[in-house]
């Protein structure tokens, strides 16, 4: 996994050179080596098309994936940066993951593992192997960060890991300069 950001990625295998066949990045961006990298959606689909079409005349992309699973529960939560300066957006965003690892290295939270192999942002791995997760970021071109929260039911997001963080978030130093809204939302 490399950074979010679909030029990130594709620079990112241009780099890689001939290792890198293609780039896709999480949001569906892709791009292939075989046409220079070109972000394109139309000449993509026409390749996943050929190759159903070559490689098993009684299938659907659908059953191809089939047995791949995901967290039955996903969140992506923006949070505006009041002042709406990328300076203050970073500010905000350092100080956050500051308070977050203090809280981790402190113990005050439970079953929150920093995930140190990360490319972006803070990932913190929850609860052990459940494969919960959040991410939080600071955007590059907008005041916001954005939280990216996964996880196997609404109460594990709840409890082990939204909860936590509003009490993080409305108790540091910069709890005047975020907008949280989205997060109190967020929690029933």
């Amino acid at each position: 996994r490399y950074i979010k950001g679909y030029a990130n990625v594709i620079n990112k295998a241009k780099e890689l050179g001939p290792k890198a066949e293609m780039a896709i990045e999480t949001s569906g961006h892709c791009a292939m080596k075989e046409n220079d990298y070109l972000d394109d959606g139309t000449y993509t689909a026409v390749k996943v098309i050929g190759l159903l079409a070559r490689n098993n005349k009684h299938s659907s992309l659908l059953n191809l994936i089939e047995d791949l699973s995901e967290m039955p529960i996903e969140h992506e939560l923006r949070f505006q940066v009041k002042d709406e300066s990328l300076k203050t957006t970073k500010s905000v965003f350092d100080q956050l993951c500051q308070q977050v690892l203090k809280h981790i290295k402190d113990n005050k939270i439970n079953d929150w593992v920093v995930d140190e192999e990360n490319m972006e942002g803070l990932r913190i791995r929850i609860g052990g192997k459940s494969g919960a997760f959040l991410m939080l970021r600071q955007s590059l071109h907008d005041p916001v960060l954005s939280l990216q929260v996964e996880s196997e039911s609404s109460e594990q997001a709840e409890e082990c890991i939204l909860q936590p963080l509003l009490e993080i978030v409305t108790s540091g130093p910069f709890q005047d300069q975020l907008d949280c809204t989205a997060l109190q939302e967020a929690i029933k």
